[in-house]
C-alpha cells in the first residue's frame, strides 16, 4: 500500500511539528490521498484521527465496512445508527488538548464537540493540504497521463466536431470523446464560449450556435485515475481576423514566457505580476480579470494559487496551471491554459496541444 503508508508517516510528523495533539481529517480528497480509498458515507460522519505517537484511527459507520482500506497501523472504529458519532469521537480527546481540523468538517460537529469539551483548543489545519501540494512520482505520472488524454480530446474536437453546433452540443461531444479514452467523469463542466460568450471566463454553456467569424473558447478536463486534467484553447471560426490574431499572439507569448519563469525559488507573485505587466505594456491590463493559475491534483483547484499577493515560493513537485487571458467585454475573450509540473531546475509542460493560432472551417469533417 505504498505510497499511502509513507504519506501517513509524513502527516504524523507534520502534525507533531505543528504541536497538534490530534488532527481531524474529514475531506474526502484528504482521505483519498492518505488512505488510497474512495470513502463515501453520505451524511454519516467519517473522520480520520491522526494523533502523533498513537495509532491512526478511522471513525466510520459500520454499514460502510467494505470501503475501509487495509493499511499498516490503521485502527477502525465503527459506530451504528443508534450511537452518537461525535460522542464516540470525543472519547479520544481530553480538554485543553490542541485539535487541528481540516476545512471540510461540518460546523455542526464542531459545535457539538465544543459543547462536550468546552476547553479543547481548536485550530484550522492545512497539514494534509500542504502535503498534497508536493506531488510524488506516482501522482505526477498519473497527471501526465491525464493531460495527454485531454490533449487528445482537444485534438479530436478540432478535427471531428461538426460545425455549426451549439455550446451544449460541443460539451456533449467532449464528454463522449473523453469516454472513448476510458475517462467517464469530467473534472468540471466544460466552459464553451462562442463569440462574446468567450469574454466571460466562467461562462455557463448555453444553446447558442456558433456563427461565422467569431472565436471559440474551450476549457475542459477529465478525471483519470482520480486526478484532474484542465486545458484551455481558443480558436477562430471563419476567415483570418488580424485583430483577433494580434491579441492571441500577446496572450500566447505572455503565457509561454510565464511558463519559462517557473522554477524552484520563484515566488508565485512574480509570475502573476509578470503577466499583468506584460498585458499592461499593450494597454490591456484591465482585460485580465483573474489569477494566473491554480494548483491541480485530486481536485481541480487545490493547493497553490498564482496571484500577485501570494509570496510563497515554487517548490519541486508542485503542479499547477498557467492560464493568462484577455477578455474584451461584449466582444470576445482569449485564454490559453497548460498544466506544468515543477522540476529541480524548471518545469515540464504536461499539455502538448498546439498553441498556434488555428482557424476552423464552418464544415465539420
Amino acid at each position: 500500500m505504498e505510497p499511502y503508508n509513507t504519506r501517513m508517516l509524513k502527516c504524523l510528523k507534520l502534525a507533531e511539528s505543528h504541536h497538534f495533539d490530534h488532527l481531524v481529517i474529514s475531506s474526502s480528497y484528504n482521505l483519498k490521498y492518505l488512505l488510497g480509498a474512495n470513502i463515501d458515507t453520505g451524511e454519516r460522519m467519517t473522520v480520520l484521527l491522526v494523533s502523533p505517537g498513537k495509532k491512526v484511527k478511522l471513525f466510520i459507520h459500520q454499514m460502510f465496512s467494505d470501503q475501509v482500506p487495509i493499511l499498516d497501523e490503521l485502527e477502525i472504529v465503527y459506530y451504528s445508527d443508534e450511537m452518537e458519532p461525535l460522542l464516540v469521537l470525543s472519547e479520544h480527546f481530553t480538554n485543553h488538548e490542541k485539535l487541528g481540523i481540516d476545512q471540510n468538517w461540518l460546523c455542526s460537529y464542531l459545535i457539538d464537540l465544543l459543547k462536550a469539551l468546552p476547553a479543547i483548543r481548536i485550530e484550522k489545519s492545512t497539514v494534509v493540504e500542504k502535503l498534497r501540494e508536493i506531488k510524488d512520482e506516482q501522482e505526477i505520472d498519473i497527471l501526465r497521463q491525464s493531460a495527454r488524454i485531454a490533449d487528445a480530446v482537444m485534438y479530436q474536437i478540432i478535427q471531428l466536431q461538426h460545425l455549426p453546433a451549439t455550446e451544449r452540443e460541443v460539451a456533449g461531444t467532449i464528454a463522449s470523446f473523453f469516454a472513448e479514452h476510458g475517462v467517464n467523469e469530467l473534472s468540471f463542466k466544460p466552459i464553451i464560449g462562442f463569440g462574446k460568450n468567450s469574454a466571460n471566463p466562467h461562462h455557463t454553456i448555453s444553446d447558442q450556435t456558433c456563427q461565422i467569424d467569431q472565436p471559440i473558447l474551450i476549457d475542459m478536463g477529465g478525471l483519470f485515475n482520480h486526478y484532474c486534467s484542465d486545458i484551455t484553447r481558443t480558436f477562430y471560426l471563419g476567415r483570418k481576423n488580424q485583430q483577433f490574431e494580434d491579441l492571441y499572439q500577446i496572450v500566447k507569448e505572455t503565457q509561454m514566457k510565464a511558463i519559462e519563469m517557473v522554477k524552484p525559488g520563484v515566488a508565485f507573485s512574480e509570475i502573476d505580476l509578470f503577466v499583468r505587466r506584460s498585458f499592461a505594456k499593450w494597454g490591456y491590463e484591465q482585460y485580465f480579470i483573474h489569477r494566473t493559475g491554480h494548483g491541480i491534483g485530486l481536485e481541480l483547484h487545490e493547493g497553490v494559487s498564482i496571484h500577485q499577493k501570494n509570496h510563497d515560493v515554487i517548490k519541486p513537485g508542485m503542479v499547477f496551471s498557467i492560464e493568462p487571458g484577455l477578455y474584451v467585454p461584449d466582444q470576445y475573450g482569449i485564454r490559453i491554459e497548460d498544466i506544468v509540473v515543477v522540476s529541480d531546475h524548471g518545469c515540464e509542460v504536461l499539455n502538448k496541444c498546439c498553441k498556434e493560432v488555428q482557424y476552423l472551417d464552418f464544415v465539420g469533417v
